[in-house]
This record gives C-alpha cells, sequence and structure tokens, in this order.
C-alpha cells in the first residue's frame, strides 16, 4: 500500500462516514511520507485543515505504539479484593464463579446487521448494462477488505441494507456503495443481496487486499469481459483492440459516440470521464497495475500490452466459466479468444498466444484439446469446476476433479 492509502485506512477510523483520501493526501504534501506525519507534533498535525484532536490522538498513538520498546514485561494488575469489587457494584467472586476466577472482560458488542430472509440472487452476465461501476470512487483494496471481512462475519444475512454497512465498516455512504458496484463487477460480492460470492469468500480467505496474480488475472476477467460494466467492457473488448493509441480524452469522445441515444448528452459528460478515470487509475496506479495491461506512453497515449504470463490454472478456471455460461462441455477456440469477454481479448492475446496456453492445458489433462478433421475446440472434463482451479492456485497443488451428480446452473457458478 502507498503512504496515502495507509493514511487513509487510518484516518477512516477516527472519521467515520467520510471520503479521507484528500485529507490523507494533504497531510502528505505537509510533511512527505506517513512516517513524518506520525512523527509530527500535535499541534503541527491539528495546523492541517480537517485534522481535529481525536484525528491527533490516533496518529500520535499509532507512532507511540510503532516507536515503543518490543518485548517489554507485561505488567500484572492484581484482581480487586472481594470489598472493592463490591463497591464498583460487581458481584463477589464466588458469585461469579469458582473463588479466585479472574473476571470475564468487558466486551464492546459489534454492530450486527438485521436478518434479512431474501433468497440470494446470483450473478449473471446478461443483466442490464450499468454506465456506473465507480460512482467516481477508486478501487482500493485496503477500504474493499473492510467491506469483504465485515461481511464475511456475518454469513447469517441474507441481505445487507447500505445502513448495516455503513454502521459495520465505519464509511462513507459514498464509499459503501462504491466500494459494492465494483465488488460485484469483479464477482465478489452478489448484486441486490450484498452477500459474499463463492469467489468472494476465495478472496476473503486466501487474497483479501488482492496482492495475487490469481485474484488480480481472475478480476479483470470477471470485470472487463462483463458487459453489465459497460464503460470497463467496452474499453478492454472494442476501444483498445481496435482503435488507435489515444489518451483519457480521446476514451470519452470515443464512449460518447458510441453511446449516444442510449443515454442523454448530460448523462454521458457526466459519468464517461469518471468511468474512464476510474479504469485508467485501477491500471495504472493501484492494484490491477501489476497486470501491466494498460501502458501509458509519455505522451499519455494509451494501448493495450499483450499479456502472455497468464497462469495455467486461471486460464483454466476460465475456460470451465465460459463452459458454465455455454452451458455446454464443449467450447469453440475462438469463444477462448476472439469472442468479447473472452481471456484471448481482455489479455490482449492473439491466435497464436493464445494456442500454447491451451496447449498447456490439455497437456495437463485439465482439458480435451482437439484439433483434428477441421475441428478447434476444447472439450471439459467432467467433475472439473472453475472454482477448484482457482482454489488449487492459492494453495499451490493441483486441482482435483470431483463427482458432480448435479450440475448447477451458469447462474449459480459464483453463489
Amino acid at each position: 500500500m502507498t503512504d496515502a492509502g495507509l493514511l487513509e485506512l487510518l484516518l477512516s477510523y477516527a472519521i467515520p462516514r467520510r471520503d479521507v483520501r484528500p485529507l490523507a493526501e494533504a497531510l502528505l504534501a505537509e510533511f512527505g511520507s506517513a512516517a513524518a506525519v506520525l512523527a509530527a507534533e500535535p499541534g503541527r498535525l491539528k495546523a492541517v485543515s480537517g485534522i481535529k484532536e481525536t484525528s491527533a490522538v490516533l496518529l500520535k498513538l499509532v507512532h507511540r505504539l510503532a516507536t515503543a520498546g518490543v518485548g517489554a514485561p507485561e505488567q500484572k494488575v492484581r484482581p480487586a479484593s472481594p470489598k472493592k469489587r463490591q463497591e464498583r457494584g460487581a458481584p463477589p467472586a464466588a458469585e461469579a464463579g469458582e473463588a479466585g476466577k479472574k473476571p470475564d472482560r468487558p466486551t464492546v458488542q459489534p454492530v450486527t446487521p438485521r436478518v434479512r430472509e431474501a433468497a440470494p440472487k446470483a450473478l449473471k452476465r446478461t443483466e442490464a448494462p450499468k454506465l456506473q461501476v465507480s460512482n467516481g470512487y477508486s478501487l482500493d483494496p485496503a477500504q474493499n477488505a473492510r467491506l469483504l471481512s465485515y461481511i464475511a462475519e456475518h454469513p447469517e444475512v441474507r441481505r445487507f441494507a447500505r445502513r448495516d454497512l455503513m454502521e459495520g465498516t465505519g464509511l462513507a455512504e459514498g464509499q459503501v456503495e462504491s466500494l459494492t458496484s465494483i465488488s460485484v463487477a469483479m464477482g465478489m460480492i452478489a448484486p441486490v443481496t450484498g452477500v459474499l460470492t463463492p469467489f468472494g469468500r476465495l478472496i476473503h480467505r486466501h487474497d483479501l487486499f488482492l496482492d495475487s496474480p490469481v485474484s488480480l488475472e481472475f478480476c479483470h476477467f470477471l470485470g472487463a469481459g462483463n458487459p453489465r460494466n459497460l464503460i470497463w467492457h467496452a474499453v478492454f473488448n472494442e476501444l483498445l483492440p481496435n482503435e488507435k493509441p489515444t489518451d483519457q480524452a480521446g476514451w470519452c469522445v470515443w464512449l460518447r459516440e458510441k453511446l449516444a441515444g442510449s443515454y442523454t448528452k448530460r448523462t454521458l459528460v457526466k459519468h464517461v470521464a469518471s468511468e474512464v478515470r476510474f479504469v485508467v487509475d485501477a491500471y495504472t496506479t493501484r492494484c490491477l497495475r501489476k497486470l501491466d495491461l494498460l501502458y501509458e506512453m509519455p505522451d499519455q497515449m494509451l494501448t493495450l500490452r499483450r499479456y502472455t504470463a497468464l497462469q495455467p490454472l486461471t486460464l483454466a478456471a476460465m475456460v470451465y466459466w465460459i463452459g458454465k455460461q455455454q452451458q455446454a462441455r464443449l467450447v469453440s477456440f475462438a469463444d477462448l479468444q476472439a469472442e468479447p469477454g473472452s481471456p484471448g481479448r481482455v489479455f490482449g492475446l492473439d491466435a497464436s498466444s493464445m494456442r500454447p496456453m491451451v496447449e498447456t492445458l490439455h497437456q495437463k489433462g485439465w482439458i480435451r484439446y482437439e484439433v483434428r478433421h477441421g475441428l478447434d475446440q476444447v472439450r471439459l472434463i467432467d467433475g472439473f469446476e472453475p472454482l477448484e482451479f482457482l482454489t488449487a492456485a492459492y494453495e499451490g497443488r493441483d486441482p482435483e476433479a470431483r463427482p458432480t451428480p448435479d450440475e448447477p446452473p451458469a447462474e449459480q457458478l459464483l453463489l
């Protein structure tokens, strides 16, 4: 995480339900680094507009803990005598349990969302296109981790209200709305209900901060490959593969011309630019930059780089995902390489680059690649599932084919 991201996460505990990113950037502009911010005098901290007593105290507390000696002897606290316990209104030790037993520590009750009985709704690639995925916010793995963790801690909830998520995470309404929308776009949260999908639970268990190439590759595949994510999908499936390199302003012009007639001019002027900024920021500044897919040239022109580092297990998960979507055991090579939303299209792979990757899956026994008699198709093997390939990738093992007597419908793949 960057210094700005760390400070933003820290300040959100002192200033809940507000976007504190500008405040974190103001502190860095004043002091130069996160370490210098923590070491600054309280008076200098409070001189920065927006920093009040609570924020200054939190920053100084973190600095004190960070610079305190490690391994200092722990001070033992004597249990209060029965007389003092009674004076404080606590029951005598004999009444509380066995004599000499330490009293229970007081606990802070967590915010518990109301349980709703609405049935979960599966993520579908065929839902109506969504112009605003980011709502003007950025892809922030740290804030997203807070949201996923809170949802994972309440598996009994069938449907989350926005107010519950705000109270449970301490995030502002706009942040909750944005993070939920982005996580839905990348297949981690189910739309409408807000519960974690099985893929979201996998992320929560293995890679909460989206550091692993496994997570980034599959999140990019789901985000850029889903036509529901209108701008995201159009950029990686039409604009970058088919048009000459251009800058963000050129992206906006192209997208507004493409969407003219589907939305009002005012809507396009207002929202297209913010969604373009979200995509560019995610792939040049945020975690998705590790894929090195989007290259910004010195003249600010943007171009798609061919991604040849796609891991076999992740690609296998994508192949079986497409098979589930098509409800078929045979998938054509073109569906994997050339069609909109395919791995080849969203990762900038031509047929000559994609074919050896598919052949590798065949050699490992995960698929059957048939190229005889004019056929150029992939046959899926019974018992393999997309999430099993992803789990095996996280755990560093070979995938296992398991009996699947009842084939789930495609829309239940992530749920």
